[in-house]
């Protein structure tokens, strides 16, 4: 649903051809009208110095028909037009030959407007710095995302004297990320390369500052939200057994921190952890590549920040694999799944945060694609709450480039929220987005 999963919040922040339902991102959903004007200019000489920067304006509209994600209660069945303006600047660097470095910095920001429910609009900036480079034995990336929304400082209120409801699944974070708000994501990886094995290390940062105001309402379903960081670091050897195989074995040391609200329950699910990790990368046969990671997370909480009594420890099952399949010349199958724990920001809880995704690509003509996707975000809570939800996401979306300079495009998106544990009401809601777009570029 969000935006998040950390592979798809580290995504490079240029305009999609569509709008998208959430952040972190960004998971796709729907968008109407999509007008992008691009400009790139390239200086690129061998053995010089070579630039290129590019130039994007873009505009979209989109229908959402439960724009604050509640089927009941004083926020439920808003329906909006939503509209988005997002300009891209981006510059590009390469290194002279024979060096394969690569540097790239891009701003995007994002004024979207909700004309409905006005509270819900914002202004996005984000920036994205990254860096790439490989030779025979060496190679590194880096890529740090930084990004502040100036919207409402005022939290969502899912319950009135008068409107009984509560908080939809998953904390609603899509409409968290619509708040005021600063997050920051860097994973970064090096490698060493022998013929015959690797050594890799890793490091990733993320943060998540939500600058709402914080109130007490007795009577009222006020959301606050609390600021959380995760951060972890570690190492991994590997081997080569075979052309198209390595296996590896690893460990990582991480904190995560949740912030400690100034008033009600005084818990806080800050935590250190150490991960063993196994690890597979595998290309079987030339059609199919997957890779991923797994193991045991072994989490530490603050016993001070526990409620009596409770278990200061944790073990809890961790993983994250990427799989592509290419089914034919014109079609392609990717997936990608993950869970991992996570303190929560709407509420003094942990859940294990699990995801899995599916995009079908498939090329009907050399002007015409179509594209379906699934996915399945789940949020587990092993700590502070008794709650289990599901949303799915299920979106098609044709393209058709009509000219080399123009494309049209439209999307149909349907999602809807379950709560798997019994005697809790409220928390489900459905959702449709519909929408067509243009794009122009040159």
């Amino acid at each position: 649903m969000l935006l998040t999963a950390a592979s798809v919040e580290a995504a490079a922040a240029t305009p999609a051809a569509r709008a998208t339902v959430g952040h972190l991102g960004p998971r796709p959903a729907f968008a109407a009208l999509l007008l992008a004007v691009t400009l790139s200019a390239e200086d690129a000489h061998p053995n010089t110095l070579a630039f290129a920067t590019t130039v994007s304006a873009g505009v979209s509209e989109r229908y959402d028909n439960n724009v604050m994600l509640q089927n009941e209660g004083p926020l439920a069945r808003i329906e909006s037009w939503v509209t988005a303006v997002q300009p891209v600047a981006g510059l590009d660097w390469r290194a002279p030959e024979p060096s394969t470095l690569t540097l790239g910095l891009n701003y995007a920001p994002d004024f979207t407007f909700f004309h409905a429910r006005d509270e819900e609009s914002y202004l996005r900036h984000v920036g994205v710095f990254n860096l790439d480079f490989h030779d025979e034995q060496w190679a590194a990336r880096a890529l740090a995302r930084a990004q502040f929304t100036d919207g409402s400082t005022e939290g969502p209120t899912w319950s009135t004297p008068e409107e009984p409801g509560t908080t939809p699944a998953l904390g609603a974070a899509e409409i968290r990320y619509r708040r005021r708000n600063f997050f920051w994501h860097s994973p970064l990886d090096a490698r060493y390369n022998r013929e015959r094995g690797y050594v890799r290390g890793v490091f990733e940062a993320r943060l998540w500052d939500i600058m709402t105001d914080f109130k007490t309402l007795p009577g009222y379903g006020y959301q606050n939200y609390a600021d959380r960081t995760d951060v972890n670091g570690g190492g991994e050897f590997g081997m080569k057994p075979a052309r198209g195989w390595e296996v590896g074995a690893g460990y990582r040391f991480g904190h995560q921190d949740q912030e400690r609200l100034p008033r009600g329950v005084p818990y806080t699910y800050q935590n250190d952890y150490h991960r063993l990790v196994g690890a597979l990368s595998a290309t079987p046969v030339k059609w199919l590549r997957c890779r991923g990671e797994i193991g045991p997370s072994f989490h530490q909480f603050n016993p001070a920040g526990l409620p009596a009594g409770a278990d200061p420890t944790e073990m809890l099952m961790y993983f994250q694999a990427q799989a592509s399949v290419a089914i034919g010349r014109d079609t392609s199958f990717k997936a990608e799944a993950f869970q991992h724990l996570l303190p929560s920001t709407a509420g003094r809880a942990a859940f294990q945060n699990i995801r899995a995704t599916g995009t079908l690509d498939h090329r009907f003509s050399p002007k015409l694609r179509g594209t379906f996707r699934f996915d399945l975000q789940e949020y587990d809570y092993v700590r502070g709450l008794d709650l289990r939800d599901e949303v799915f996401t299920a979106e098609t979306r044709l393209d058709y480039a009509a000219k080399p300079w123009l494309a049209f495009s439209a999307w149909c998106a349907w999602e809807w929220a379950v709560n798997l544990r019994p005697g809790i009401t409220g928390r489900e809601y459905d959702r449709q987005v519909i929408g067509v777009g243009v794009t122009v570029k040159r």
